[in-house]
């Protein structure tokens, strides 16, 4: 038997001891050959003993918990992170939206200006409210921003 075949016969037995906590046997036969088993052979030189513990029971076992449990709560968890992410985007985009609002009303509209009385104009109280109302929902949207990779992260821990 070659060393591979050997080491491939020994992951299976051990395999199969490890399942029940038994002991596996390494035997040398008189023609040379090593033979791994779960019971001692007649005939052939005890090389090595090992002794596999029984596993210890599964956690789910030991507390009642069925499996099936633990996959629902993974979708769940699953589904929850997916409408954090998604809520997340939607912020990101109002977010943006909100900005791209406020660059563009950096320029004042018409009726804005008022003319002064030796000539020249002058930026109207309603421009300014209207710059105040852009940085108000751009300051909102951000805060929703926050909130939701805050909410997210509630769900991921």
């Amino acid at each position: 038997m070659t060393a591979i075949k050997g080491i491939a016969a020994l992951l299976l037995a051990a395999s199969t001891g490890l399942a029940a906590g038994e002991t596996i046997y390494k035997y040398e036969r008189a023609d040379g050959r090593i033979v791994y088993s779960d019971a001692p052979e007649k005939g052939g030189k005890l090389v090595e003993r090992l002794d596999f513990p029984a596993p210890p029971p599964a956690r789910a076992a030991a507390r009642g918990e069925p499996r099936a449990g633990l996959s629902e709560l993974a979708e769940t968890r699953s589904g929850q992170l997916d409408a954090a992410d998604a809520r997340i985007r939607e912020a990101a985009q109002a977010l943006q939206t909100a900005e791209a609002r406020q660059q563009q009303g950096a320029e004042p509209l018409p009726g804005e200006r008022l003319g002064k009385v030796g000539g020249g104009s002058r930026l109207a109280p309603s421009y300014f409210s209207r710059q105040q109302d852009n940085a108000a929902d751009v300051d909102a949207a951000r805060a929703n921003l926050d909130e939701a990779y805050r909410l997210r992260n509630e769900v991921r821990d």
